[in-house]
């Protein structure tokens, strides 16, 4: 049909055309078309232990929500079955988290695992790493030490403090007695030679009372060696000849070595009996009980002694820094144990931009504020060194404190072998099996096997 021939066509029978072609309108306006796929909703989930600051974070992060659309949910894990199940997800290459905040002597076996993505170029672009101490981005971020590889943010600052009960030290009579016996002024210890005369000095049986509380079970997390380390390093103490070479016999066990095991040993007989098992929840619990005069924790766990809710004592509880120590050439030395955690991604995560979203946002400094202003523990200089965060908690004072003295152990791959081996040895020489000697000379020598057997000294 020509098209002049159109007009003629809708005016002859055009009727049923017209009919028709409007039942054909009909019907295309009746039968929906495929939509759009939606934009699928992510949900990022966080790996932690199950404790306060995760749940802190959980609530922080519904900002994070409602700023950006992506739901948080928490999945945590009691601290004793932590570092298992997260490494047995690496292992299946396969994680139900997307964000993970590994302890910082995990960084080395997750790395080496090929567990963690890589974030340098990411945190060389978003983060300032002057924000935060050379300890803390060695800790938590960087692998190996000194390579400039990533693969964290700082997430929760914790180390070592001790906790001690103010209406022991402030009591007038108990002031006298100590100044009489030990020749100068009962306060709290700067050195670990005077927490020892303290824990001396408080030590009572017959009261049910006893100088202090650490950690002594011979465990690789949270067992003896998270505590025993301040005292070494402070005492001159060395883990190995250096990082590169990583030699043992001769460092581990020298002069400084052998007196720092031998205070740690003698600081046991302060110790309530049974304390060789003692770790988290013991020593909170002898000290929420008022059974010790000291305590030391890790700063995180500090609301359980000043919750009145859980400890007897929660208002006569005071804080202080983890003491100096003198070594063999009579030098004086200073250095607090680092704990804490980075915020990593996990390698298998589908939704690795979001997550890198959610770290852009746990490192602003608001969020930081947050974190601190609700009682927890921020390695952020910007918010450490105001003025305002003295105020926020009763530790904070100490955390400013110690903040330029931290020290980290072992980060490599091995690293659980050689804490509970050390753990153990030194275990047994508080309970008399050896000597603190003898305890130093095997965990030298058994190091270094470790060291040999994984190949450290052929590379």
């Amino acid at each position: 049909m020509s098209p002049d021939m159109l007009p003629l066509f809708f005016e002859r029978g055009g009727s049923e055309m017209r009919r028709a072609l409007t039942a054909l309108i009909a019907l295309c306006i009746l039968i929906p078309f495929p939509a759009a796929p939606a934009e699928e909703k992510v949900t990022l989930t966080i790996m932690w232990a199950d404790w306060e600051p995760a749940h802190l974070l959980l609530k922080l992060a519904e900002e994070f929500t409602k700023e950006t659309g992506i739901e948080v949910r928490g999945n945590f894990v009691p601290w004793p079955q932590y570092h298992d199940k997260m490494f047995v997800e690496f292992a299946s290459r396969k994680t139900s988290f997307d964000i993970c905040l590994p302890d910082s002597q995990w960084i080395g076996e997750a790395v080496e695992g090929g567990h963690l993505l890589e974030l340098t170029d990411w945190i060389k672009e978003k983060v300032d790493l002057n924000n935060y101490p050379e300890m803390v981005i060695k800790s938590y971020s960087e692998y190996p030490d000194g390579s400039g590889r990533y693969y964290g943010v700082p997430g929760l600052l914790d180390f070592v403090l001790f906790a001690y009960r103010k209406d022991l030290f402030e009591d007038p009579k108990e002031k006298e007695e100590f100044k009489k016996r030990y020749g100068y002024e009962l306060k709290v210890p700067e050195t670990w030679e005077q927490l020892r005369d303290i824990a001396e000095f408080f030590t009572r049986p017959e009261q049910n009372l006893y100088g202090i509380a650490m950690w002594q079970a011979p465990l690789a997390t949270a067992g003896l060696v998270d505590e025993f380390l301040g005292l070494f390093w402070s005492k001159g103490g060395r883990l190995w000849s250096g990082y590169e070479d990583k030699k043992v016999v001769g460092y581990l066990n020298d002069e400084a070595g052998y007196e720092a095991a031998k205070l740690w040993v003698e600081l046991y007989k302060f110790h309530p009996p049974g304390a060789a098992n003692y770790s988290v929840d013991e020593v909170l619990t002898a000290m929420q009980q008022g059974l010790v005069a000291m305590a030391a924790i890790y700063a995180a766990f500090y609301p359980a002694l000043t919750d009145p809710k859980k400890s007897r004592y929660a208002d006569k509880i005071g804080f202080f820094m983890s003491p100096a120590a003198v070594d063999p050439s009579g030098k004086k030395h200073h250095y607090v144990q680092l704990g804490g955690q980075g915020m990593s991604i996990s390698a298998y995560t589908p939704h690795k931009e979001e997550a890198l979203k959610f770290l852009e946002w746990w490192i602003r400094e608001e969020t930081q504020w947050k974190f601190a202003e609700a009682g927890q523990i921020t390695p952020d200089k910007r918010v450490v060194y105001d003025d305002r965060f003295l105020k926020l908690a009763p530790i904070n004072e100490v955390v400013r404190k110690s903040l330029p003295l931290l020290r980290d152990f072992w980060e490599i791959p091995e690293y659980n072998e050689m804490a509970e081996y050390m753990s153990r040895k030194l275990n047994q020489a508080c309970l008399g099996q050896i000597t603190p000697k003898e305890a130093m000379d095997d965990i030298a020598r058994r190091h270094e096997e470790i060291l040999r057997a994984a190949g450290y000294y052929g590379r």
